[in-house]
């Protein structure tokens, strides 16, 4: 399969501050993030032919097409789990080359804390199976799914129970650094 590398170009970027954000809405972060990328590429975003959100939230793309007011536009929401925003900008990018579109947006955003949202939800039971699976039993979760897979990282690679979790701290501080960033 041939590369994408240089086939594509990031031409601005927008992000809001990590944290609670607890006077800001999901909303109001969307918009944030957007129109500081529109204004870092120096577009009007009028100019946007397609787009593509990336959410664990709901089920349709009205998340990004409502406060943007992309009425027009085809806009996609995807979802996969953790990987969720390299999914997003895979798929915007994809389209560029393509050649669906020239210009297109990808924004991810996750804003859980405000509904009492307690975490991700468990995969088998919101696809409505209360079925028991011989691996993650009545539900998974994605932590749950990340613990098997370090798990069976410690076993296939040798390291011991201590290294391990000295290993999984180590990935937790610096997630915790660049997401304080």
């Amino acid at each position: 399969m041939e590369s994408i590398k240089d086939k594509v170009a990031i031409i601005g970027m927008g992000c809001t501050k990590f944290g609670e954000l607890w006077d800001k809405d999901a909303y109001d972060l969307v918009i944030d993030s957007a129109y500081e990328a529109y204004e870092d590429a120096g577009i009007d975003p009028r100019d946007i032919q397609a787009a593509w959100v990336g959410t664990v939230m709901g089920s349709t793309a009205t998340q990004l097409s409502a406060p943007l007011k992309t009425d027009y536009i085809p806009v996609t929401r995807l979802e996969n789990v953790c990987a969720t925003g390299m999914e997003t900008l895979r798929a915007a990018a994809y389209a560029l080359i393509a050649k669906a579109y020239d210009l297109v947006l990808a924004v991810g955003f996750d804003k859980l804390k405000d509904i009492g949202y307690g975490g991700l939800p468990m995969a088998v039971q919101s696809a409505g199976s209360e079925k028991w699976h011989p691996v993650f039993g009545s539900g998974d979760s994605a932590p749950g799914r990340y613990a098997l897979a370090a798990t069976r990282y410690f076993h296939q690679f040798g390291l011991s129970r201590e290294e391990g979790k000295r290993t999984l701290a180590k990935i937790s501080v610096k997630s915790h650094h660049n997401g304080f960033l």
